[in-house]
């Protein structure tokens, strides 16, 4: 199949207009048949302009329609159709979810090569994929997907409408809300990394984990997320939060609702992050910190310290993003202000030591 048909809109201007909330412009009627990006969109393609650093690429596109910001309509642009809206990314993920909701859904049936506990209960349109095994106690509500080669624990609940892609593994009395998107190889309800070092013998003994995770309603986590179980009590991901691929959440961790956390982040036992904040590519977080609503942490920071509401940080060890920019301009004219020094010792007679 190609990607054109995969893509297929197959609606007018004026529909899609309709649909997303915009003003059209040039002629309604103009069938439009599928999405496509900015430099590969055809005549028949619907594209948008999410960056103004693609403005270049806006103006030669071929597409036969455009998504552009309602805030400025006189943008050049080579196609002769156009639709304005606040927001032209998310109008095209308007369409992009039209396009999903078409596409076959994987049947409400429990495939013959799944193993299902005589105890686990399933509510009405849930679907198991093969070799996937659901354990005694479980509960698992109506009309989610749960894919092949998938490991659901003990007394573990998943709420409705949920998406579990294959090889992911929820392990024992988890909780799962409703809507929840769980993506291939993410791991939920491991172990915390907890230990005891003997001081006698430096021996390393391992401390129970007794708790739980709970994942509220309308979260994401992408592929091979880790979140560990809590020593004791539960790790929690707030509502809506969305979770890049490749993060690690520890033990007793608590996510607010509406966070970002970009892949390749840590956050150590015990921390708490308030709603909203954003944890961008390749942060670490330590343990038992508190990181205030609205807070957003920077590529690449190492956060080792509280971080107050609603302040951006970068740098490692992190610090206001401002004040860590400065000092970056400065580390770079730090030859020059050594020799500026050494002159002026020189012109003092100050003997070097």
């Amino acid at each position: 199949m190609e990607q054109t048909d995969l893509l297929a809109v197959n609606k007018t201007v004026g529909e899609i207009a309709e649909l997303v909330g915009g003003e059209a412009a040039g002629d309604p009627s103009f069938q439009i048949a599928s999405a496509a990006g900015l430099s590969e969109a055809g005549p028949q393609d619907i594209s948008f302009l999410g960056n103004p650093k693609y403005l270049q690429e806006a103006a030669a596109s071929q597409a036969g329609c455009l998504l552009l910001p309602a805030s400025n309509p006189q943008l050049a642009c080579a196609a002769k159709n156009r639709i304005f809206v606040e927001d032209p990314q998310y109008a095209f993920s308007q369409i992009l979810s039209l396009i999903e909701s078409r596409r076959p859904r994987l049947p409400a049936m429990i495939s013959p090569k799944a193993e299902l506990h005589y105890q686990a209960r399933l509510g009405q349109g849930v679907a198991v994929g093969p070799f996937t095994i659901i354990e005694r106690g479980a509960v698992v509500g109506e009309e989610t997907r749960i894919a092949a080669q998938c490991y659901i624990g003990e007394n573990t609940r998943i709420g409705r409408s949920c998406r579990i892609y294959p090889q992911v593994v929820i392990r024992e009395n988890c909780v799962i809300g409703d809507r929840v998107i769980l993506h291939s190889g993410t791991v939920v309800g491991a172990d915390g990394f907890g230990f005891s070092t003997d001081r006698k013998s430096g021996r390393h003994r391992k401390i129970p984990q007794l708790g739980n995770v709970v994942i509220d309603n309308d979260v994401e986590l992408g592929a091979n997320v880790t979140v560990d179980r809590a020593t004791v009590g539960s790790t929690v991901i707030g509502a809506g939060s969305k979770i890049d691929n490749l993060v690690q959440i520890a033990h007793n961790v608590k996510i607010g609702k509406g966070c970002l956390i970009v892949s390749q982040t840590g956050i150590a036992g015990s921390t708490e992050l308030g709603d909203r904040v954003i944890l961008a590519g390749q942060a670490g977080v330590a343990g038992h910190l508190r990181l205030g609503e609205g807070a957003i942490v920077t590529a690449q920071s190492g956060i080792m310290a509280d971080v107050p509401k609603g302040q951006t940080v970068f740098g490692t060890p992190a610090r206001p993003h401002r004040e860590a920019f400065k000092l970056q301009v400065l580390y770079g004219r730090l030859p020059e202000l050594f020799e500026a020094v050494k002159n002026i010792k020189e012109r003092l007679g100050v003997a070097e030591k």
